[in-house]
């Protein structure tokens, strides 16, 4: 399992081999997709063949370069059902395409459930539906590694998520991040910044993370009193003062 940080607005891409197949998670807009897949060769270069791109949720950031690497990597492209339709139309508006001044491309995908196991030979990936950020959002759970790819549920250890773009619901979001955390993982695979290692540090930036979405239901969405507004294309948060380093 390695994670190629995003360019720019792109979020992680991350990629998972076992035995069988890899997978590809979240590739992002489409502004680099050609440097992705030359990002992604030395990283697939005697792996098990790419089966899939999986999609965390249906932004641009996380989707937009998806069809033109799907189509050289020869493997279909997964989202949960509810985004289906979605991509497939070319929705602007939701998938936030708009906000880049890009066009959102039609991307033909079949969709996973909450719970579906996908197998890669020695170890399995586990489709959790974790709504909030957008409706249609889920993490990747690796029980073999004890590790969650978080996509934008968890954008780093320092960023809570925003739960206000189209689709997005904070009460979800509190509950989603719950339920990861009651996997008790070992490893958090965050959406954009550095991987959180160890359980008492996955367990400690899961407690912050939902303590800030209760707050922001307590407050009927309002941000925290001093935290600036975030810019329309960054779908993270940035605590006044920063939240600490320690766990």
């Amino acid at each position: 399992m390695e994670r190629l940080p995003g360019i720019h607005h792109d979020m992680s891409c991350i990629v998972v081999s076992g035995t069988e197949a890899s997978i590809v998670i979240d590739p992002g807009t489409a502004w680099y997709q050609a440097n992705v897949v030359e990002r992604l060769a030395p990283h697939l270069d005697g792996r098990a063949p790419v089966a899939a791109i999986l999609l965390s949720h249906r932004h641009y950031d996380a989707c937009g370069g998806a069809p033109h690497i799907a189509a050289v990597l020869d493997c279909q492209i997964r989202i949960h059902e509810s985004a289906v339709a979605p991509l497939a139309g070319a929705d602007q508006f939701t998938t936030w395409a708009t906000r880049y001044g890009s066009d959102m491309p039609a991307i033909e995908t079949t969709g996973f459930t909450d719970g579906e196991v996908i197998g890669l030979g020695d170890a399995d990936i586990h489709v959790l539906h974790t709504p909030g950020h957008t409706m249609d959002s889920c993490v990747f759970h690796i029980p073999a590694k004890s590790a969650v790819i978080c996509g934008d549920l968890v954008p780093s250890q320092h960023h809570p998520v925003r739960a206000d773009m189209p689709t997005g619901n904070l009460v979800d979001l509190a509950a989603s991040l719950a339920r990861v955390l009651d996997l008790e993982p070992e490893l958090l695979i965050c959406g954009r910044g550095p991987a959180i290692s160890g359980k008492e540090a996955c367990v400690a930036t899961l407690e912050k993370h939902i303590e800030s979405a209760v707050q922001r239901i307590e407050n009927d969405g309002a941000l925290p009193v001093g935290w600036p507004k975030p810019a329309e294309t960054c779908h993270w948060l940035t605590p006044e003062p920063a939240w600490s380093t320690e766990s």
